[in-house]
């Protein structure tokens, strides 16, 4: 069975792209993590001295809450913003030439070929394919850890997203099994 898929990519691809590369990424997970606990940590601490200083307590210092305070906004910000703003860059810089671009999908068992309104066409095989997420609009098929194919769940002019979601699962599902046996 082949199935064929028109796609526009927009901006909003760019985002999903984005937000479906990090839904399983453990590194970015924990770095974020990290960086939001020690912000509310220090957070902590800052509100701790800003107590004791209320309460007229000699061991409360000043400077310790003007330095809790702005060691927990640095690594809060960094945790809450910082983080995605430097992925959200470092996808712009990949997809930005890419947004307005009608790319069409023809996608069998073996292999995925895009190709671009300029008929310029590229194969991928299905073991290029790391892993595959979906959100409410799109299919996302990566291609390593930040390359991705971004095919529209409404651009199906053969097949349907459920076909390919089923040969994704299919494709993927018999690497494990295989790499689980030779090991």
């Amino acid at each position: 069975m082949t199935i064929k898929n028109n796609t526009e990519f927009t901006k909003e691809c760019m985002d999903g792209a984005m937000r479906a590369s990090n839904f399983d990424n453990s590194r970015y997970k924990t770095f974020k993590l990290a960086y939001n606990l020690f912000g509310l940590i220090f957070g902590m601490m800052m509100i701790r001295e800003l107590v004791l200083k209320m309460t007229g307590n000699e061991q409360a210092d000043t400077f310790m809450i003007v330095l809790f305070g702005l060691v927990a906004v640095v690594f809060l910000y960094i945790g809450m913003v910082g983080m995605d703003r430097s992925n959200r860059r470092k996808f712009h810089n990949i997809y930005g030439k890419m947004v307005g671009v009608k790319f069409s999908y023809k996608i069998d068992a073996e292999n995925i070929i895009i190709t671009d309104e300029e008929n310029d066409s590229d194969t991928f095989s299905w073991d290029d394919v790391v892993k595959w997420n979906q959100d409410q609009n799109n299919i996302y098929l990566f291609v390593g850890d930040d390359n991705c194919l971004v095919v529209g769940k409404n651009g199906f002019t053969e097949g349907s997203a459920d076909d390919l979601r089923q040969l994704a699962d299919a494709v993927i599902g018999m690497r494990k099994e295989t790499g689980n046996k030779q090991q």
